[in-house]
């Protein structure tokens, strides 16, 4: 069947001849009616907001109210708000920003077929930034300070931020219950490779779906450090949370690359890239056998956490850790073992402790106690029937401060082993 509708059949119509010039004006417009743009004026992201409940509690939440922007052919005229569009993929506006409206069928289809609503995409990229992208309306907007009174094209160029402690008046949050939103003009934008697929959140935070990119041929862009190995076109993925604090410069709009070093926390899944991790343990001091590659020169398929805490938790059931080679564990200060009510296990063909070319071997307490406990009490016997010998008068005080000494000693013979350390 042929597509009656949309810009389809618009083409289909101009070519053909077989429709008025004012019927094809007409349903451009109506075209044009059901795509447009417009400014976000608040919205609702939480049960405090006064119109929560008219909305559809919350179910209402992201819904946001609009108006018409300089240049838009906005003619709707109903209650000015629309619904995210995607369910699954939460990326709400500020107030002030645009958004792309879309006019499509709502809930109340099936009793009637015209009911429709306006649903919006993820905010315009007006300024190409990820920490804000508003485009206030400055005819509206009270005049605060003279250096708010910027041209758009200022503001391109970086002058968003207040050059004195006068307040700035442009609003970026609900105008009925405030928020939380608070811009960031230090907030740089990544540097995408070619063929990289990267989602960047407000804050420094992001996620790159990318691979070995070793370009040098552009000495003013940043390089990225994990592309010194491999061909390009290797997988990698890179998650990063908040940028580093060499990175917050007045431009603000200049690109950086994730930088594990500097970064305030990294996962990277490597395929075969080098990742030049800074960390004080470049040897494995505990391991003889097997020893693992330093970490800067590995350039195999690697997960790499790089933060200033790393906590692991279950809640259920067991942590466990498998290797197919060594496991090195390093540390500047103490390493603690510890279970609350279990025991701790250390199995091997060798345990050493100490060092790792450790050769003493442990005495078998329990077994040695036996023999030991067995030799007091003979040594006892002894001491006993030297010191009543009336011919050895020499030896009687000497036997007798040595059978004392065994006494004790054998009343403390349960005192001399770990209750809580055992070996084989």
């Amino acid at each position: 069947m042929a597509n009656k509708y949309g810009f389809t059949s618009v083409n289909q119509q101009v070519t053909s001849g077989g429709n008025s010039q004012t019927d094809l004006i007409s349903r451009l417009n109506e075209i044009n009616n059901k795509l447009i743009y417009a400014r976000v004026t608040d919205i609702i992201l939480d049960d405090n907001h006064p119109y929560f409940n008219d909305y559809g509690k919350w179910s209402s939440i992201g819904t946001i109210f609009f108006e018409s922007t300089e240049g838009s052919s906005l003619t709707y005229t109903s209650d000015l708000y629309a619904l995210p569009l995607y369910p699954n993929h939460k990326n709400y506006p500020v107030v002030n920003e645009l958004v792309l409206l879309f006019l499509l069928p709502n809930k109340n289809l099936i009793e009637q077929n015209n009911s429709t609503n306006y649903y919006y995409i993820n905010p315009i990229s007006i300024w190409n930034h990820p920490n804000l992208n508003a485009y206030p309306n400055v005819l509206k907007q009270p005049q605060v300070q003279d250096t708010q009174n910027k041209s758009y094209q200022a503001i391109e160029d970086g002058q968003t931020r207040k050059v004195s402690d006068e307040e700035v008046g442009f609003e970026y949050n609900s105008p009925l219950i405030g928020g939380t939103f608070v811009p960031n003009a230090t907030i740089r934008p990544l540097l995408s490779f070619a063929g990289d697929i990267i989602t960047e959140g407000r804050w420094g935070n992001s996620v790159r779906f990318g691979s070995t990119a070793n370009n040098t041929s552009s000495a003013s862009l940043p390089q990225n450090n994990w592309s010194s190995q491999g061909a390009n076109g290797e997988p990698i993925t890179i998650i990063r949370n908040g940028q580093p604090l060499s990175a917050s410069i007045e431009d603000g709009w200049v690109p950086i690359v994730e930088n594990i070093n500097e970064d305030k926390s990294s996962i990277y899944l490597t395929s075969n890239q080098a990742i030049p991790l800074i960390t004080q343990f470049n040897s494995y001091p505990t391991i003889s056998n097997g020893t693992p590659e330093a970490i800067g020169s590995f350039s195999g398929s690697q997960v790499i956490i790089n933060t200033d805490r790393l906590v692991f938790n279950t809640k259920a059931d067991s942590l466990i850790i498998n290797s197919q080679n060594s496991i090195a564990v390093s540390s500047i200060n103490d390493i603690g073992i510890y279970s609350k009510k279990g025991n701790v296990n250390i199995q091997g063909q060798n345990v050493r402790l100490g060092d790792v070319n450790a050769s003493q071997a442990l005495v078998l307490g329990d077994k040695f106690m036996d023999d030991f406990g067995n030799l007091l009490k003979r040594l006892q016997l002894l001491c006993n029937a030297l010191g009543s010998e009336p011919y050895l008068t020499i030896s009687t005080p000497l036997a007798n401060s040595v059978q004392s000494q065994v006494e004790d000693m054998i009343d403390s013979l349960k005192n001399y082993t770990s209750k809580v350390s055992k070996t084989v």
